[in-house]
């Protein structure tokens, strides 16, 4: 009769194990992994998709599971394993020990129960089923949708009076749990398991960098307006050959009058079409054709400043475009943006055979003169450079008036964030490069100078 209760008490631990096992595979299995099982017609995937569709109806489930076996083995367990603990003692030739016998038999049996249920009903399991979610999962579901489904009853019966008590309480109950991370957690799980080295340096910034692209606003990655080139509608084919020339661009906005009325852009591709026609024309002694701009013209996409680079890369891709224009609430228009400055923004920088890599100039003293159009992620990102926050400025040129407040001289010099910024160069009224030390650094060769006196 012992043996039977024995073996009772390790089956309960082993169905505690299962139901432990069913909820941390579940939680832990990839859901895209799974619709592939399902796609590739893998019968036990399609139980572990209905069941990851309801995860409500799984926790409730295994919930009871766990009630009820650890209820059984609080009643069954205890009894059984003190009576057995209490035969042992009583061998124990001191009167002393039989008198507190039971209160031994019974400590013995709790703390016994209690390595057995949480060991090898929760903890080996649990670590089991995270490492291995999917084949535990594909192996669990089956036999755990039949529990579910035989015990729905009583499943059913526990959640309305759960649903009753927390209305009562003016608790939400909205239906369907999913297992959904803000941007903030899915970032810590990148870290993680970059830690763990599930990705490199460079995959987990692409990740880290795409995350946080519905974050990033059009304003803080175009290309400003005074740098943007263009187009006199009435521009003669020649000006356009030397403008793309000198440019080194593959598309051109062309306005009238000026940028802030855009006729369209221009591709090159259809500039070289032109010359290429032209030269048909010569080979049979014909006059070239007229040129015109207009009929080359494609449709620009117009963007305000604030839009979402997400949300931007949408529209770029839904209008097969590779090109916008960014305006203000007034109409007015800041700059130009183009598909690769999206991608630059998750990927890093890209550079093409035309591109000149400016590079910022090192000191001996570690001191760093940069470009002041460098843009301030790029500085953070790249350098490590953190500065206060830029909600009103874009550039490290807009960090330096933002911060001065009024239109700087070559050789002016702050302080800010831990750094000593020094206007290098002016160019007329814009900042055009910084030099930029870390005070620490500063203080550091200051004190060496002083010693060698």
């Amino acid at each position: 009769m012992t043996s039977i209760k024995i073996a009772a008490v390790l089956l309960l631990v082993g169905i505690n194990a299962f139901f432990a096992a069913v909820e941390f595979s579940l939680v832990a299995v990839r859901p895209s992994r799974i619709r592939q099982l399902v796609e590739q017609g893998v019968a036990r995937a399609r139980v572990v998709q209905r069941l990851l569709g309801d995860m409500n109806r799984v926790v409730s489930g295994v919930q009871v599971g766990v009630t009820l076996t650890s209820l059984g083995l609080g009643i069954l367990g205890e009894n059984t394993l003190a009576s057995l603990l209490r035969r042992l003692l009583d061998w124990i030739p001191y009167p002393q020990v039989a008198l507190v016998a039971h209160a031994i038999s019974l400590g013995l049996a709790f703390a016994g129960l209690t390595f057995l249920h949480v060991v090898f009903g929760e903890l080996v399991p649990k670590t089991f089923s995270l490492e291995r979610a999917e084949q535990v999962a594909l192996l669990t579901a089956r036999p755990f949708n039949i529990y579910l489904d035989t015990f729905q009853w009583a499943i059913a019966l526990l959640e309305g009076s759960a649903a009753r008590i927390n209305r009562a309480l003016g608790i939400s109950t909205s239906k369907g749990h999913t297992l959904v991370h803000s941007a903030e957690e899915l970032q810590i799980l990148v870290e993680q398991a970059g830690e763990r080295g599930l990705f490199d340096r460079g995959e987990k910034k692409v990740i880290k960098s795409a995350i946080e692209l519905s974050e990033v606003r059009v304003r803080e990655i175009m290309v400003p307006r005074p740098d943007v080139h263009g187009l006199a509608l009435e521009a003669t084919l020649d000006e356009v050959m030397k403008t793309f020339a000198t440019t080194q661009r593959s598309r051109l906005l062309v306005y009238q009058g000026s940028l802030d009325h855009t006729a369209g852009f221009v591709h090159i591709k259809d500039i070289l079409w032109v010359l290429l026609d032209r030269e048909r024309r010569a080979q049979d002694g014909l006059p070239p054709q007229e040129f015109q701009l207009r009929p080359l013209l494609r449709e620009v996409l117009i963007v305000p400043e604030s839009k979402p680079v997400s949300e931007l890369l949408d529209e770029l891709r839904a209008r097969h475009t590779g090109l916008a224009t960014v305006v203000d609430e007034f109409g007015t228009i800041l700059g130009l943006v183009t598909l690769e400055d999206v991608l630059e923004q998750i990927v890093g920088e890209i550079y093409d055979e035309f591109d000149v890599v400016e590079r910022p100039l090192t000191l001996a003293d570690g001191a760093m003169i940069f470009d002041a159009s460098l843009k301030v992620r790029d500085l953070e990102t790249q350098f490590d450079i953190q500065l206060p926050d830029h909600s009103e400025y874009e550039t490290l040129g807009g960090f330096v008036l933002h911060h001065l407040g009024f239109l700087p001289r070559g050789g002016e010099t702050f302080d800010a964030a831990g750094f000593r910024f020094t206007v290098v160069e002016m160019d007329r009224r814009r900042v055009a490069r910084v030099k930029i030390q870390r005070i620490k650094a500063l203080e550091v060769a200051t004190t060496a100078k002083e010693g060698a006196r």
